[in-house]
Order: structure tokens, then sequence, then C-alpha cells
């Protein structure tokens, strides 16, 4: 008579090979995660840039795209009717973002505590109304540990790209 199953060697054997796989595979698949949360905060960014691009354009007014005391604690877009760069209570919010988790976001310069665009789209200081010094600058967008991340440059004309960083340039951001 014959048996089938496993004996508790093949069984053990089995439970060896599967833990060693998965030793050498979370590594990565926790530097997968880090990739896409950083992306994901890029995107997320960039969309909200042009949002305020767009809506300053559509309304022919000033829309201010705000960070919550850093951007990667999270930002409010409004219409800045007083061109004073802070959400009065007679201006209207658009939007919010709440905070993002295991990114760092920084800004140089002009885009350090907020963007703000004019009604021809061009990214302008608040301050003056249809005016003030162009607006440009870079965001930075770094993992909490090590890792690649990105850089969003908004140019003179209020238009802004997407470029990556290597592991090294995050480092130094920190």
């Amino acid at each position: 008579m014959r048996h089938t199953g496993f004996t508790l060697f093949e069984l053990l054997a089995t439970i060896v090979i599967l833990a060693t796989l998965l030793a050498i595979a979370a590594p990565n698949f926790n530097k997968t995660i880090q990739n896409t949360r950083t992306k994901t905060a890029t995107l997320e960014l960039l969309s909200a840039i042009e949002q305020a691009r767009s809506t300053a354009v559509f309304g022919n007014t000033r829309s201010v795209l705000a960070s919550k005391s850093q951007w990667h604690s999270g930002w409010s877009l409004f219409l800045d009717t007083d061109d004073d760069g802070v959400l009065g209570a007679d201006e209207q919010l658009i939007t919010e973002h709440e905070a993002l988790d295991a990114v760092i976001i920084t800004g140089n310069s002009h885009v350090k505590e907020l963007i703000s665009f004019i009604g021809s789209g061009e990214g302008r200081t608040p301050g003056k109304a249809k005016t003030g010094v162009v607006m440009v600058g870079t965001l930075t967008i770094c993992p909490i540990t090590l890792g690649a991340g990105y850089k969003i440059s908004l140019s003179k004309g209020g238009r802004s790209r997407v470029s990556e960083m290597t592991e090294t340039e995050c480092d130094q951001k920190k």
C-alpha cells in the first residue's frame, strides 16, 4: 500500500527555501514601496501646482498654493483676491491636501512656503495686483530614508517640469 504526503524532512526543506527567498525579497519590496510613495507625492504636488496655474488663468485672478508650515505637512489652494498670499475669511478655498507620509518636500528661494500664479499663468510673488517678482524655484521631494527622489522646477512663465534626483542628491538635501 502506497502512502501519499510529505515527510517531515521535505516539509522543513521547503520552509527553509521559502524563508530564504522572503529574506532576499523583503528589502527590495520595501525599496519599491518607498519609491512608489516618493513618486506619488511628486505627482500629487505637481497636480496641485498645475491646478493652481489653471485656476489663475481660467479665473484671470491670482491663485495661491500655500504650504502648511512645510510642503510635506500639506497645502491649500485658494483664490487670493487681496493679493497678500494669505487665505482671508472672504477668499475662496478651492482645495486642501493632507500631510504626506515618508517624504520630505523642501522648496528653495521663492517657493519655500507658497506658489502664486497671476491670470496670465506666470508665477509671481504676492503683494501687487496682477504683478510681483517673478517666482521661479525648485521643490525637492526625497524619501525620509535613503533613496532617490524628484525635483519640480518652476520656470519664469509658470510652467513646471519634473526631473529625477539621485540618492546622493537627496541625502545632501537632508
